[in-house]
């Protein structure tokens, strides 16, 4: 799930995709930098500049070690 630039400035704010406030950017972005909402604490991986988009960040602890599953222990 990806989320769109504000259209108020295109280049530096986002819309946080838990709250909807507007998040900072920076003046420089690059994909794969991580942006903070400061009224949520939510944490965002920019992936996309244009426009710029950010996502929930991949977390691979998120997913655990489905080899346990599967032990014929």
């Amino acid at each position: 799930m990806k989320n769109q630039t504000n259209t108020k400035s295109k280049k530096t704010m986002v819309e946080c995709l838990n709250c909807s406030e507007d998040i900072y950017v920076g003046g420089n972005p690059k994909v794969g930098n991580f942006v903070t909402c400061k009224n949520c604490d939510s944490l965002f991986e920019i992936v996309d500049l244009e426009p710029i988009s950010i996502d929930w960040p991949y977390d691979d602890d998120d997913y655990g070690d489905d080899d346990d599953l599967y032990d014929d222990e």
